[in-house]
């Protein structure tokens, strides 16, 4: 008698290949339920390269259908099956073919991170016909970006947008909390409007990811914290900024890799974290802020410096870099997407009032933005944003000079 999983496997191999035979002639809708079918007996045969296969299969489809974000995500899912293998081969593929649905996109840096990828995996086995044609896919991208012209439309549509944040925060600053709120209200749905009826990708997903700007400020005004210790105000306005970002990245399909949420290479991560400590020390020249804990010791230090690791580093760097970043380099390019993502994050500090501390804040942003361009990684970042808080609020203010 024949084990079940064996069983299974048999009956998976044979709904892919009829998948594959269905998707041949081009009937997508018999080679999709084929190939979710199969999906379910690998499962049950606990075969996850063959999980692979069928969403790759998926995923195909989607793609022959010109439904490129609902494509990757099946691409994404399968090349998480491939890694798990360990074949190469496979995670050479799948990369070139989440790269090519960016490309189709001209999503242009999320496609460049896509096919390095790839090529680094066709590397590893040293098939030296893949890697010279995504070599060429390189080229081909790097001159698209060279030639890549700013949209003055886009420009001026986001300069408008930046501008009525600034002036939101301005407002709520100096003149009434009520007003500069109507005013976020307001932006809030003049993005979700455009975004709705711009045709362009890249451009509509910029102006989603931006709503969750207006969107936290407008959350953390209302949220009544007044009897609650100024620590946690922090940890309590993350969590819209939490909920608003992951909701956006599933919204648009963006991976966990893609978010930064990977380790990177560790001792330059660690290194750029151990930057915290000088930008913390610098940032209380400036501000002077008294301090978050009644007290000073190893343990309250600790407590309160995990809540600002989590709350602001790891919370706002996730919003800023791993979503707006990215989403604003697609459109712009990576040196004009970085100065935009700067801004929009410095526009939300106008609160501290001192104009010293807005421009320490946008070169902080532009060290963040660039070292995340350079390593696709947040570990660093988070660290070094959440060790600098923790000076600025926690160490600095009881050290006596």
């Amino acid at each position: 008698m024949m084990k079940k999983p064996v069983k299974y496997q048999f009956i998976a191999d044979q709904l892919l290949k009829t998948g594959d035979e269905f998707s041949a002639i081009k009937n997508l809708e018999e080679a999709e339920h084929n190939y979710r079918t199969s999906l379910k007996y690998y499962k049950k045969a606990r075969d996850p390269v063959g999980e692979g296969y069928a969403l790759s299969g998926i995923g195909i489809l989607h793609e022959m259908e010109g439904n490129y974000p609902e494509s990757r995500t099946y691409y994404e899912k399968a090349l998480n099956k491939f890694q798990k293998a360990n074949d190469h081969e496979k995670i050479g593929i799948l990369s070139k073919l989440i790269a090519s649905t960016y490309e189709a996109h001209d999503a242009l840096e999320d496609a460049l991170i896509d096919y390095k990828k790839s090529l680094q995996s066709f590397q590893k086995i040293r098939n030296t016909e893949k890697e010279e044609e995504i070599k060429r896919s390189i080229i081909s991208i790097e001159e698209k970006k060279s030639s890549q012209k700013i949209n003055k439309k886009h420009l001026l549509f986001l300069s408008t947008y930046l501008i009525l944040i600034c002036v939101a925060e301005l407002v709520i600053t100096y003149y009434s909390m009520e007003a500069g709120l109507i005013i976020h209200v307001m932006v809030l749905i003049l993005l979700l409007v455009h975004a709705s009826l711009d045709s362009s990708y890249n451009f509509s997903i910029l102006l989603l990811s931006m709503m969750a700007v207006p969107m936290i400020r407008i959350i953390g005004l209302t949220i009544p914290i007044m009897q609650t210790p100024a620590l946690y105000w922090f940890p309590i306005i993350s969590i819209p900024l939490f909920a608003a970002t992951f909701t956006i990245a599933r919204a648009q399909n963006i991976s966990r890799r893609k978010l930064g949420l990977t380790l990177g290479n560790i001792p330059v991560q660690l290194a750029i974290g151990l930057s915290g400590l000088l930008l913390g020390f610098i940032e209380y020249q400036i501000l002077h802020p008294k301090p978050l804990i009644p007290y000073f010791s190893l343990e309250t230090v600790l407590i309160a410096g995990t809540i600002l690791l989590i709350s602001t580093g790891l919370a706002e760097e996730l919003l800023f870099r791993g979503i707006i970043q990215k989403n604003a380099e697609n459109l712009f390019g990576s040196f004009f997407g970085l100065i935009f993502t700067s801004l929009l994050f410095t526009s939300m500090h106008i609160g501290w009032i001192f104009v010293l501390d807005l421009l320490f804040v946008f070169s902080v942003s532009m060290f963040y933005g660039y070292m995340f361009q350079r390593t696709n990684s947040l570990f660093g970042i988070t660290l070094s944003h959440g060790i600098s808080n923790s000076v600025l609020f926690l160490v600095m203010p009881f050290v006596v000079f």
